[in-house]
């Protein structure tokens, strides 16, 4: 799956859930601020459903896959380790793997893209997300 793909799903599956509607009752957190998982394997196929639609709705705000300028296609280089919806001051924040360095980016826009320096925040990043790497 493309970044750009991945962008739309991460993108609908946020907007799915603030709208608390049928979407949202699929999944539960295990505290605010948690990662919502799917409650019931069995609404997998439902819930899929509901986040392709909503998919073929946001492809507008999102835009082509081959912009005139910076967009999805920036983050091809970028490996996804872990995304964050209850950042302050953004709609989420995700965290990315490039050639042994960590950076991140806020609301998929490529150009808030940062090099992560920070020890700390790094070791904080890896516990958090499960990242292992190779």
């Amino acid at each position: 799956m493309s970044s750009y793909d991945k962008e739309k799903m991460l993108r609908a599956h946020i907007e799915l859930i603030e709208e608390a509607g049928e979407y949202a009752s699929y999944f539960s957190q295990s505290e605010p601020g948690a990662a919502w998982l799917l409650a019931d394997v069995a609404n997998k196929d439902a819930a899929q459903a509901l986040l392709d639609a909503k998919v073929v709705e946001i492809v507008n705000q999102v835009g082509p896959e081959n912009p005139n300028g910076t967009g999805p296609s920036d983050f091809d280089e970028y490996t996804p380790i872990h995304f964050d919806d209850n950042v302050e001051g953004v709609n989420y924040r995700a965290w990315f793997v490039k050639d042994g360095k960590y950076y991140k980016a806020d609301n998929g826009n490529s150009n808030t893209i940062q090099e992560i320096a920070d020890q700390a925040e790094i070791d904080s990043l890896i516990e958090a997300s499960g990242f292992v790497s190779e």
